[in-house]
């Protein structure tokens, strides 16, 4: 790394530590490690030829929201309060998405404001609306879009729109795969150029920026370069077997267009928020509880699945938006776009039929809601139509469910398709444990997912892929617990392999490098290991209690119909909804 002398903002802070982080979500040294010994990342091989290295694990469910809110939080779900993209409605069954507001937690650019330091936060998920800093924010794609104010200060947008372009929040999810290529790497080069602008001309000590290709790209097309996955085939790797490789090799020049802007007093930190791994089957809950008798779905749920020759207007008008719904999916691309335009609020009127009518309440004692395998049981007082006695009916029923998910087996295998099933405390402590699942399911190797809208009824257990919302693109590919981690700068032991790093640690680490104190109540740990013993300039841990300060984020009146409906859109292509 070099300083160029150019950026003028920056040269009065030269000789202070800075730290740039560079986020690629879902990166994986499962996929880098053996591309870096082949050269075919170079700057990545670089920093971890000259730096230290090694697995990052995220948290219990490794998904985006949750995850990236414990690194810049510093602590697990339970103080911040994110353990999904959506959050229950306390004392009801409905469900709201999960923004910026309800974050129990300071980030860290939010500590680091207030100890002076200049902030630079590009594209970090659960950051809208966007957090007052002392510095510039710009939100991920949980904003609706440029129209609302989604950076801060709010002038920042126009700024850019002047001066680089159009600010691209994410790809369209409805493209073909061709097209999706395309718009993935359109969407690397807009936000390198971003983020070269605002190094250049806003002043800063901590900068993050993320890439969000390498997640996309991994979701879509993990099957074409993987012989191992199920649904493998030849003839379609031989044009898409490297489109995985080919982005990570953008975002890898990228790199090192950035490294040349900093200095030699810059810690430089690559991450990503969980790993990646193919997808080989989707889990049912919903549909397992009900086998299993937990749950029961309303008279009108099951003979709607069955087929009626009697239709009542709203079973009628039910079974012709969900025929309407399927007729958009199978349809060609153009058509898609086409119909969408036209019905743009199918998918969010049909998914609030299932939400009021789907399950019998009064006769479910537990149901999956969400991301992954999260399971509530329905406790009589908490649910408002609850069945199931706190105390020993809660912990017997719970204790139930777990020992047969984890006899479940994948029925073409033969396999276990559960490693684990925990319960809330096991996983999480502090004071929005409440907002937790009763239970959390750990995949297998996380090759299985489970992904429940709220009251749909599936028609099997087990399917065999995932295809996202009005497109054809197949989801094969998803989030494993071992993200990655390279740190590298002043001080930092060379070629040095770092074991037992957790996301919750990076925070810590990060605010230690800056010779900020670290909060005690923060779950994570500095990396003291990742200095060479000689190195004179390390930096003793010191804590600090902290008052209880509200994040300096906008209170949310939620979003309004027409962005949540956006907002949920972007995260069904993901399958997270």
């Amino acid at each position: 790394m070099k300083s160029t002398g150019s950026n003028d903002k920056n040269s009065d802070q030269s000789n202070q530590a800075k730290v740039f982080v560079i986020g690629l979500d879902g990166g994986t040294l499962d996929l880098v490690k053996p591309w870096v010994e082949d050269g075919k990342l170079p700057y990545l091989g670089e920093l971890m030829h000259t730096g230290t290295y090694g697995e990052l694990t995220t948290t219990i469910q490794p998904l985006t929201g949750p995850a990236w809110t414990s690194f810049m939080t510093g602590k697990n779900p339970g103080k911040h309060g994110i353990f999904d993209f959506i959050r229950r409605v306390p004392g009801t069954y409905d469900v709201r998405l999960a923004d910026s507001s309800t974050r129990g937690a300071r980030s860290i650019w939010n500590i680091l404001s207030t100890h002076q330091k200049k902030v630079a936060v590009i594209n970090i998920p659960n950051n809208f609306p966007p957090e007052k800093v002392n510095g510039v924010l710009i939100s991920w794609m949980d904003a609706p879009g440029v129209g609302r104010d989604f950076t801060h200060p709010p002038e920042l947008y126009k700024e850019i729109k002047e001066n680089v372009g159009e600010y691209i929040i994410t790809v369209n999810f409805s493209a073909s795969l061709d097209n999706h290529i395309r718009d993935l790497h359109c969407m690397i080069d807009n936000r390198g150029a971003v983020t070269e602008y605002i190094m250049e001309n806003h002043p800063w000590d901590f900068f993050i920026v993320l890439f969000s290709a390498t997640d996309l790209v991994q979701h879509a097309f993990w099957k074409y370069m993987d012989s191992t996955h199920p649904r493998y085939n030849i003839n379609d790797a031989k044009k898409y077997g490297n489109t995985i490789l080919e982005v990570y090799q953008k975002i890898d020049e990228r790199i090192g267009r950035l490294l040349k802007n900093l200095d030699q007093n810059t810690t430089v930190i690559i991450m990503s928020d969980h790993g990646a791994g193919p997808l080989r089957k989707v889990v049912n809950l919903n549909r397992w509880l009900e086998k299993n008798d937990w749950l029961s779905f309303t008279a009108t749920a099951k003979n709607f699945s069955a087929g009626s020759s009697m239709l009542s207007p709203r079973r009628a008008f039910l079974k012709t938006t969900q025929s309407l719904y399927r007729l958009i999916k199978k349809a060609p691309p153009k058509v898609k776009g086409r119909l969408k335009k036209l019905f743009p609020k199918l998918g969010s009127k049909v998914e609030s039929i299932f939400l009021s009518s789907m399950i019998d309440w009064s006769h479910t004692e537990a149901f999956a809601l969400g991301a992954y395998g999260n399971i509530w049981i329905n406790v009589r007082g908490r649910e408002p139509m609850g069945t199931v006695e706190s105390g020993a009916e809660f912990e017997e029923i719970r204790n139930q469910i777990s020992e047969r998910l984890v006899a479940l087996k994948d029925p073409d295998t033969g396999e276990p398709v559960v490693e684990k099933v925990h319960k809330r405390e096991e996983l999480y402590h502090g004071p929005f444990i409440d907002r937790a699942p009763d239970l959390i399911v750990q995949w297998k190797d996380y090759a299985y997912y489970s992904r429940q809208r709220f009251g749909e009824r599936e028609e099997t257990v087990f399917q065999t892929h995932l295809t996202r919302p009005l497109s054809s693109i197949e989801m094969n590919g998803y989030h494993k617990l071992n993200g990655m981690l390279i740190i590298n700068g002043k001080g930092i032991n060379a070629g040095k392999i770092i074991h037992g790093a957790s996301i919750l640690d990076i925070a810590p680490t990060i605010l230690n490098i800056l010779g900020v104190p670290v909060p005690d109540d923060m779950d994570g740990r500095v990396l003291t290991e990742i200095y060479r013993p000689s190195f004179k300039g390390f930096r003793p841990v010191f804590h600090e209690t902290l008052q209880a300060e509200t994040p300096s984020i906008p209170v949310s009146d939620d979003y309004s119909e027409k962005d949540a409906d956006i907002v949920k859109e972007r995260l069904k292509n993901l399958g997270y909804l």
